[in-house]
């Protein structure tokens, strides 16, 4: 059997008590109420401006990109050359 400490003991609250408790904390509550709409109001606000600023970054990207035009590999620029090469050592016949 395991003891708990003194100060972490459960005590017997009486109805008397408990309903005191519940009135503090509805008036606590409700006191609170107004500042968490506030600050909700705020965090929504914050948020809807991340939003905006993170579509604005976005689009300067792809314009950005867009504007830039295809990324060449050098090993693809090189596959190319050697492409045009070939195509150019390479002869067809020619009916006489």
């Amino acid at each position: 059997m395991t003891t708990k400490p003194q100060n972490l003991q459960e005590e017997e609250l009486t109805p008397e008590q408990i309903l005191a408790l519940k009135e503090n904390m509805t008036a606590y509550y409700t006191e609170q109420i107004p500042m968490l709409e506030l600050q909700l109001k705020a965090e929504s606000l914050a948020a809807d401006l991340e939003e905006a600023r993170l579509k604005r970054l976005v689009a300067s990207m792809r314009i950005a990109q867009v504007m830039a035009g295809p990324k060449q590999d050098p090993e693809a620029e090189e596959a190319q050359q050697e492409i045009s090469e070939f195509k150019k050592e390479r002869k067809l016949k020619t009916q006489a």
